[in-house]
Parts: structure tokens; sequence; C-alpha cells
């Protein structure tokens, strides 16, 4: 199946774009500990490696086993007390000397989940695909008390009306389960206020899905990458950001600092740098009205991210993300008052 990345191309007005003192004394470096490896040959402590990874990795809340050629030891990593209590009981009765022996505690090993996996309750940023494209799921929704989900006009089967597009997530070759199907996605108009002759128009780029029942979702959860700062690349997931609500200006402020999630290029960040734009998607005959422009020297979107969430420094609800320049430096997005206006008023926290 052919996997191809929805990412508008876009023209904003005027901009042409193809479719964010004191001294020190000098550093000594620290002292190495010393460690007397233990005194048993090292062909018995392999014995021993193997005997705790076959019974000792049964045990409840063991996470590792090593042979430590190093220190000429076994090491046992554990998740908590109780397991690292068992681990001791066993070694003895294996007969593995308590000097032999390592049992550290750490953090469980799990699955590194991405954007783009199978991601239960689903959540803004994830991928999302219909019909040969994928796209970005933008942010749950309840509208009319149906669970729903909005995402880009653009990631439909067709861009304006409803023709009912079924989407999978994150693949229905993963999970042929779909997830919802779209009951929204108003139709693109010829001479309405502010429309570019010979286009056709609206003020936001979004539809809504209604979840299928049995399909679970989070209201007001964005994904969180597991990335320490914004524009690194990472897709893995690490948990959920809070929605702390959603800001309905369609005038955002120059400069002001704006984030996305995405399945492309994940949490990346700009600043805006035109607001309410009226923007020409290239290659079509349609143009959005009242878009924000948000910029940066280091790429901040890509194919594929079209429906990401669009949220502000304090974690608001911004818009959905639509489009972007071919570098990657550019994206456009529409405000959140602008999709309510269209789709109407919904919950999204």
């Amino acid at each position: 199946m052919s996997r191809l990345n929805p990412l508008r191309l876009i023209v904003p007005a005027a901009l042409v774009v193809v479719a964010a003192c004191q001294d020190t004394v000098t550093p000594t470096a620290p002292v190495a500990a010393r460690v007397t490896p233990s005194a048993h040959a090292p062909q018995q402590v392999q014995r021993w490696f193997d005997l705790m990874a076959r019974e000792g990795l049964a045990l409840p809340g063991t996470v590792l086993a090593d042979y430590d050629e190093t220190t000429n030891r076994v090491v046992v990593g554990v998740e908590h007390a109780a397991a690292a209590a068992s681990v001791r009981a066993l070694a003895a009765r294996l007969g593995v000397p308590a000097a032999a022996l390592v049992v550290r505690e750490m953090e469980p090993i799990r699955f590194a989940t991405t954007l783009r996996d199978r991601v239960d309750p689903r959540i803004g940023g994830i991928q999302i695909h219909f019909g040969n494209f994928l796209c970005s799921m933008g942010f749950n929704a309840v509208d009319g008390g149906q669970a729903s989900f909005v995402t880009a006009s653009h990631c439909t089967d067709k861009q304006g009306g409803v023709e009912g597009t079924v989407y999978y997530q994150p693949l229905q070759s993963v999970d042929g389960v779909s997830i919802g199907t779209e009951v929204e996605d108003p139709p693109y108009l010829r001479n309405i206020a502010g429309c570019p002759h010979g286009k056709k128009c609206r003020h936001s780029d979004a539809s809504r899905a209604a979840y299928n029942t049995g399909i679970n979702s989070a209201l007001g959860q964005i994904a969180r990458t597991d990335a320490a700062g914004p524009n690194t690349g990472s897709l893995v997931l690490n948990g959920s950001i809070t929605l702390s609500g959603g800001d309905l200006r369609d005038h955002f402020g120059i400069g002001e600092t704006m984030n996305k999630v995405g399945r492309t290029t994940g949490w990346t960040q700009g600043q805006v740098t035109m607001t309410c734009a009226t923007v020409n998607v290239s290659g079509t005959n349609i143009s959005q009205i009242c878009q924000t422009i948000v910029e940066n020297s280091v790429q901040i979107v890509g194919g594929g991210d079209s429906g990401s969430p669009v949220y502000t420094s304090s974690n608001a609800l911004a818009g959905i993300l639509w489009g972007g320049n071919s570098s990657g430096t550019l994206l456009v997005f529409s405000p959140l008052k602008n999709v309510q206006d269209e789709i109407g008023p919904h919950q999204v926290k």
C-alpha cells in the first residue's frame, strides 16, 4: 500500500512558499572508584550467571541479568526491594556466593513506543491512517455528547464535504479495527468575505471524526515525546501533556512561541511571524482565510504532520496544523477559534 504523507504546501499573501563572571580554579579529573574483582574463577561466575539468568529472571519484578567481566560478578536488575530479596534468596539456594552477586534496583525496560505506533487510549499528535495516506490526530473533543477527534480537512478522502472517511490507528495493516468515521467537514465556498477571486475558501482546514464504539480516547491529552527540548526529531512517546484549555484568539502575537506534536517531526517549536494571513494552497484553487504562520531556522514540519495539534507555552490548545514550506522551516495552522466557528463549539478538556 502506498504511504503518502499529506502536507499542504502553501503560498501566503506577499510570501512565496513551496506547499519555529568569576575565575575558577583548574578543574581536576574525578578519582575513579576502585573495585576489587571477585576472587572466583571467571568460568565459575559465568556458570552462576547462566543459573541466575535462567532462574532469576523468572521471578516477578526482575529486569535483567548480566555477567560483569570488569568486576567478575553477576549483576541482577530488579524493580523493587521485594524482588531484590527474592533474588538474593534464590542465589543462596543455588549456591551463588553473596560476594559474587550485585543486585541493583532499576526502572523496568519497555518497548519504546513512538508516535507512529498503536497508542491506546488515543491522544493528539499520534499517527492516523485513511485510504492511502497518513496524517496526525489533532485533538480529542466532545461535540453534542459524541466522542470525537479533530484533524485536518484535507486528511479526508475529499477535502470539504462529508463522505464518511474511515480512520485507522496507526495503520489498517497493523490494526484492522477502524477507530472512527468522518462526520463534519464543511464545504469550501466562493465569494465569501475575504476570499480571493477564483478561489474556494474556508477559515480552517479542519474536520471532525466520531470515534467508533469501544475505542478508548483521552480528552485533553496530547502526546509528549522523550525529548528534553523541541526540534530534536524524537518520536519516542513518553506519556502525554494535559491541555490547560483552549485559546480562542484568531490573532496571535508576533514573536509568540507555538508548539506542535506530529507523527513525522515530533515536538517542534517556532515563533509566530504572521497572524490572520490569507493563504493560497499550492496546486489547488483553495485559499484559507485568517491563518497563523510560525517559523524557525530549523525544520519544524514535515509530510504527515498535517492535523497536528498546535499549542501555546502554557499548554493551551491553539489550533490545527495543515501546511508548511518545502524546507520545513515554516508551518501554517488554523486557529482553534476558526475551527470552532466552522465545525461548532466542542469540549476539548
